[in-house]
């Protein structure tokens, strides 16, 4: 049976449209509400990953990027890029009832985050660390880890936000390569049967079609352990993708096999359908959002 929410989904992907032509309006949730679907309160599970490029970008930034994740209202956001603690202070607390998490270990002045609905998400903030930071070769910009348990079902899963290695050159390549071998490796070994989501701008497509490119085989390869959920979105038409403007998808959510029975669907959200200035204030990434049914 098709779920409610995904008949909503379809209906705005057919809706498109726009919705601003002035740059300086203010966009209100039911602007977004014409192309963004907005989940509620129910035991299902949304976890999103979101490069917010090096938020906040502009004065009204933080305003629309509110307005925005307040309707989208999933119960975990992973952010990527963001400048300073304070501009994630301020968005929380433009977002009635959601706490954050930052990373104080900032690669080129850009750090990693969570948003948490707290009403849906208890974090467990005895679990909450940054991975490799002896390791900024591999990974620039220290993985964060985040424990969370999901008040309606009351499964506990662990978060990892990743930000890898970006630009196409062979050195880069390798880089994230070895960083997706090292994390696997932890991941095996210190989280073999637990729940684990890696989410985050993992700067490299998934499903090439040169095996020799595909730097995250290793995963791919043990699929009786990991998938990528939003894979069925790597191979999809370019405008399902995550980074527009290249256009590519970079934006993943790997899962343990822990996961695999309750994953529903994933999909790409694509503001920009309808707030035509959307990558002025906003992202040039578009957020990728995955729903476990718990129920």
């Amino acid at each position: 049976m098709i779920k409610p929410y995904l008949l909503v989904f379809f209906a705005l992907v057919m809706l498109g449209g726009s919705c601003d032509n002035e740059a300086d309006k203010s966009i209100t949730g039911k602007s977004f509400s014409d192309c963004v679907v907005s989940f509620g309160q129910n035991k299902n599970f949304e976890v999103v990953t979101f490069n917010i490029k090096n938020f906040p970008r502009k004065n009204n930034t933080i305003m629309h990027t509110a307005e925005f994740l307040g309707h989208l209202n999933a119960d975990v956001i992973a952010l990527q890029e963001i400048s300073n603690e304070g501009a994630l202070i301020e968005l929380a607390d433009k977002m009635d009832g959601w706490e954050y998490v930052f990373t104080t270990e900032p690669s080129y002045n850009i750090s990693l985050g969570y948003l948490i609905k707290m009403t849906e998400v208890e974090l467990l903030e005895d679990d909450t660390r940054v991975l490799f930071e002896d390791d900024d070769w591999r990974f620039p910009r220290a993985p964060l880890v985040v424990k969370v348990k999901h008040r309606a079902s009351g499964v506990e899963t662990i978060l990892v936000n990743l930000h890898l290695k970006a630009m196409g050159d062979d050195e880069s390549k390798r880089r994230r390569r070895l960083a997706s071998q090292k994390l696997k490796e932890y991941l095996d070994a210190r989280h073999p049967d637990d729940f684990v989501i890696v989410l985050g701008d993992y700067n490299d497509e998934l499903d090439e079609d040169n095996p020799i490119d595909d730097v995250f085989s290793n995963f791919a390869d043990d699929s009786a352990n990991y998938r990528f959920a939003d894979m069925s979105v790597a191979r999809a038409g370019e405008e399902y993708w995550s980074y527009p403007d290249w256009p590519s998808h970079l934006d993943h959510i790997l899962i343990t096999d822990e996961w695999f029975e309750y994953h529903d669907t994933t999909w790409t959200v694509r503001p920009d359908e309808c707030f035509n200035y959307y990558e002025d204030y906003i992202s040039d990434h578009r957020p990728v959002v995955t729903v476990f049914d718990l129920d």
